[in-house]
């Protein structure tokens, strides 16, 4: 009867440190999905405000793309001189949710990826004052890795209603 109390009380404290641990996992993804949802809230301001360091920020690294049935690596450098070149003749009216993003976290808050509907306008002004009104929703899966504290974007795949 000891050994079967015994057994009783070590099955007890292990189920409990297996609760403790689920907690913490559960704790890491609710963790992870709101900083996820934070960082797409900062990608809408750097695009308004044209911030380049904003929305690639430091540390970040060499991004799988994929788009129009290619498989791209695209560098830091690559990323930044897109960008510049796209915020040098676009004035934004709209980058707004056209539904809520849908983001998923590793139950360790290690990994995520998100799923972002968005409408985005905006004017093009060409280097001869030609401008162009562009106006569609895109959509984008991109996949994410928490370094040091820091989530980095990995990979991303893209469509738009425009093509």
């Amino acid at each position: 009867m000891r050994n079967r109390g015994r057994a009783l009380v070590i099955l007890l404290v292990q189920s409990c440190f297996v609760v403790a641990a689920v907690s913490q996992e559960n704790a890491a993804q609710r963790q992870g999905e709101a900083e996820l949802l934070v960082l797409h809230q900062a990608d809408r301001r750097a695009h308004f405000a044209h911030d380049i360091d904003a929305l690639l920020g430091p540390g970040a690294g060499t991004v799988i793309d994929v788009r129009d049935g290619k498989v791209t690596a695209v560098t830091p450098a690559e990323k930044r001189a897109k960008f510049a070149e796209y915020f040098r003749h676009a004035d934004f009216t709209a980058w707004d949710d056209v539904a809520p993003p849908i983001v998923r976290v590793s139950r360790d808050g290690s990994m995520g990826w998100m799923v972002v509907r968005v409408h985005i306008a905006y004017t093009d002004h060409d280097g001869a004052g030609k401008t162009t009104a562009h106006d569609e929703t895109m959509a984008w899966l991109a996949a994410y890795e928490k370094r040091d504290g820091k989530w980095f974007m990995t990979a991303v795949t893209s469509t738009s209603d425009a093509h």
